[in-house]
């Protein structure tokens, strides 16, 4: 019988997951190393999932779940409140949370990019975004006309891209190019407000 009884054993799964599968890659790891990496014999991991590619979707579930609650924050929100609010929020809460989830966005990235890949799992991040944007609306009893393409492009393209790109390569982009750490966000910040945060802006 598999050990049931070893405390936070699936949370421990996840986590050591998160790490094998950025280090290795989704399709380098093997349950083995997981297993390791958390600590807990191979059939625990089988007794909580049902495979690799189970694990996988359970860590993007679940991004997506935080992601959709984090976005509650600004369910009042405007197009130019939106921009007011863009740059404290993208120094704090929005912050905190993609570098508390760097390795899954990293692991997200990956998987998107690949060309057989018809359905990236990071466009489920857009569709959370937009969908909780018309629940608020829809609440709060507000209006707010925008054409839903050009929204969904903007937010993609010209935010969620170039954050999570700014997570996966922001380490060695300032070793590589020899630029100070904070030199180099407050610069990604003042070029994420000028394209992100004007979009909002002339939308208003």
């Amino acid at each position: 019988m598999p050990r049931t009884n070893i405390p936070d054993a699936r949370k421990r799964i996840l986590q050591a997951a998160t790490r094998v599968f950025a280090e290795k890659s989704f399709e380098g790891a093997r349950i083995d190393q997981i297993a390791e990496e958390a600590h807990v014999p191979k059939s625990l991991i089988y007794y909580h999932f049902n495979s690799k590619d189970h694990i996988l979707e359970v860590l993007f579930e679940d991004f997506v779940r935080e992601y959709t609650e984090l976005l509650q924050v600004a369910k009042q929100d405007t197009h130019q409140s939106k921009a007011d609010a863009m740059q404290s929020r993208l120094q704090t809460i929005y912050k905190d949370f993609a570098v508390k989830n760097a390795d899954i966005i990293r692991i997200m990235f990956i998987d998107s990019l690949k060309k057989s890949n018809h359905r990236p799992v990071i466009y489920r991040v857009v569709e959370a975004m937009i969908s909780t944007e018309q629940e608020n609306t829809a609440i709060s009893n507000t209006t707010e006309a925008y054409d839903l393409n050009e929204r969904r492009i903007a937010e993609f393209f010209t935010g969620i891209i170039p954050l999570y790109a700014y997570l996966c390569f922001s380490e060695s982009w300032v070793e590589y190019f020899e630029i100070e750490k904070q030199q180099f966000d407050e610069k990604f910040l003042t070029i994420m407000m000028s394209s992100h945060g004007a979009y909002h802006k002339d939308h208003k």
